[in-house]
């Protein structure tokens, strides 16, 4: 295996074989007395599922994980992926940064999406750690992205570590270094199903801001905040999420923004609950906001770990990373790593059965 660290007892380790000359995924798995189980992939260092008890005590895996893992390869979707160097887009695939102009591969019409088609989510992470004790189990990836990789400047070294612990809460701890100032904003984009089947129309969502960022026609950011109360994407109240989708022509897609300021201080993000199971996960975060994307563009064209298709709306994301395309808005909080500083970001799951 890549992985040459020994595992400490109760983390399983094990290789997914993939087709042709290309090597196996290498599998992490994260277990807890709950029940628990966090399956984790150095590819992208990637959430590939998440099992949890719904009221009744029975196991799902509440993520959309893909059927056929050769998908894994070619993950237009994202699935579960970190998205990096810096997530959501960047207008024009360019920005500029210290009088120079910085030109980026364009994944998304004239735009750059997620680090582009190599980002880091395409990109094989080392397991640099592992840990297993009374307070839950641990696993680090680290990636190095040289200097130039996808139009970035400076050699960027990013590591993050995901610790399942035995109070239900998956933590995510994000750390990143550079030699040049660099744009760096990361985040997981994995797909939530809590039902573990059919679509999430029925679940219910809080998010925990009263504006978003105004978008234009190819969901860039305008530069403005508008107020969501009365409107179709306000959801500082519990909402099926069904309810006035249809008013917001193609679904959503949206960044809605919990802190404007630069601090990044640990606080409550969102809250997504499905009556049925009674299953809930509510997520806190040191990150701006969240892009809460509702699946508009799954297609079925593959599927899911269970064999069923994803159909649009299968899944829903809620991506914490800081305000999109923010090198090219001063006004925005800024993104820019410096050298001699360090990136940090915790984004925390916690799961529970009402």
């Amino acid at each position: 295996m890549q992985c040459e660290l020994v595992m400490p007892r109760g983390i399983d380790a094990a290789e997914l074989p993939l087709g042709g000359a290309q090597a196996p995924l290498q599998l992490v798995t994260l277990t807890n007395s709950r029940g628990t189980e966090v399956k984790l992939s150095d590819l992208g260092a990637s959430l590939v599922s998440i099992h949890t008890e719904d009221r009744y005590g029975h196991l799902d895996n509440i993520l959309l994980s893909y059927a056929d893992p050769q998908h894994c390869l070619d993950n237009h979707w994202y699935l579960g992926v970190t998205a990096g160097r810096v997530a959501n887009r960047i207008g024009g695939a360019k920005f500029s940064l210290e009088n120079r102009e910085f030109r980026l591969p364009a994944n998304d019409g004239a735009n750059h999406l997620h680090g582009g088609p190599a980002g880091l989510s395409t990109k094989r992470w080392t397991l640099v750690q592992s840990e297993s004790g009374a307070a839950g189990q641990s696993v680090t990836f680290r990636c190095e992205s040289p200097d130039g990789d996808a139009g970035y400047p400076g050699n960027l070294v990013v590591e993050l570590t995901y610790r399942l612990g035995e109070d239900d809460r998956l933590t995510l701890e994000y750390s990143a270094t550079t030699d040049r100032a660099t744009p760096v904003n990361l985040t997981n984009h994995c797909y939530w199903n809590l039902a573990g089947r059919d679509g999430i129309l029925d679940h219910e969502l809080v998010i925990y801001a009263e504006q978003m960022l105004e978008l234009d026609s190819q969901l860039i950011p305008t530069g403005k905040l508008l107020d969501v109360a009365g409107t179709p994407v306000d959801f500082s109240r519990r909402k099926k999420i069904g309810l006035d989708i249809e008013a917001w022509p193609g679904g959503y897609d949206n960044f809605w923004v919990v802190d404007a300021t630069a601090e990044k201080r640990l606080k409550p993000i969102a809250t997504l609950t499905h009556a049925a199971s009674g299953r809930s996960v509510s997520i806190a975060s040191t990150e701006a906001g969240v892009q809460f994307y509702s699946g508009n563009f799954l297609d079925g064209s593959r599927n899911r770990e269970s064999g069923s298709p994803m159909q649009q709306y299968a899944g829903l994301c809620l991506e914490t990373h800081g305000f999109p395309d923010a090198p090219n808005h001063p006004h925005f909080p800024s993104v820019i790593l410096q050298p001699g500083e360090q990136y940090r970001q915790t984004t925390i799951y916690s799961f529970s059965a009402e």
